[in-house]
């Protein structure tokens, strides 16, 4: 398709690759996949701490399966992906070897992940504070930029909105800190996941010749 926009004849043609690269890079719904399941431990970690007493086993083991657990799951999705795609979906998506990240790019993402992480970790450690509400609007609205800057696509910007209203609408209903986190990952975590694999099914069901 010919795009001769303003817009698209000033980028430069990293920012092109990039953005392709992007768009190359999620086609087959693993990443959306990796990250719903991610979601979806954190907030089954969440509803331990909710559900039990703070010193009870469950809620210590809570603990553990932050400091432990999600960096484990986060490291091993993305070995999961490339494994998958190299050894299934060779014949669908190539071999690429990706150029280093854009490091301005790459900044800001670690930027907004690190503002969300310690957000959640303040909320988490500071129980017995006044209320901290705003905490929930904070993650959500990190989380659906985050969303949107690091996915790029139409799905990703629905997902990102999304995440950021539902962060709001939270605070709006009052829910407790503790119970938010775990409704605002546990539904964003089944919504990646659902999108994920729809995204999956349709893209093997596309033919080979097809692929980009």
């Amino acid at each position: 398709m010919n795009d001769s926009s303003p817009r698209f004849l000033d980028e430069s043609p990293d920012a092109i690759a990039d953005r392709l690269m992007q768009k190359a890079h999620n086609q087959d719904g693993l990443p959306e996949i990796a990250i719903g399941l991610t979601f979806l431990v954190v907030a089954g970690l969440q509803w331990l701490q909710v559900a039990y007493q703070p010193g009870s086993p469950e809620y210590k083991l809570a603990w553990w399966g932050y400091m432990l657990l999600i960096p484990a799951v986060i490291l091993g999705s993305q070995w999961a992906i490339k494994m998958v795609r190299r050894k299934y979906l060779i014949e669908r998506v190539g071999y690429v070897e990706y150029k280093p990240v854009n490091r301005k790019r790459f900044w800001a993402v670690i930027g907004i992940a690190f503002v969300v992480a310690c957000a959640m970790a303040f909320a988490i450690a500071a129980r017995r504070l006044p209320p901290r509400s705003w905490l929930l609007a904070i993650t959500g609205i990190g989380g659906g930029v985050l969303a949107i800057q690091s996915g790029r696509l139409p799905r990703f910007v629905v997902g990102g909105v999304l995440m950021a209203a539902t962060g709001l609408f939270l605070v709006l209903i009052r829910v407790s800190l503790e119970v938010g986190f775990m409704i605002l990952f546990g539904a964003m975590g089944l919504l990646s996941l659902v999108s994920g694999c729809v995204v999956f099914l349709l893209f093997m069901r596309r033919p080979v010749e097809a692929g980009e």
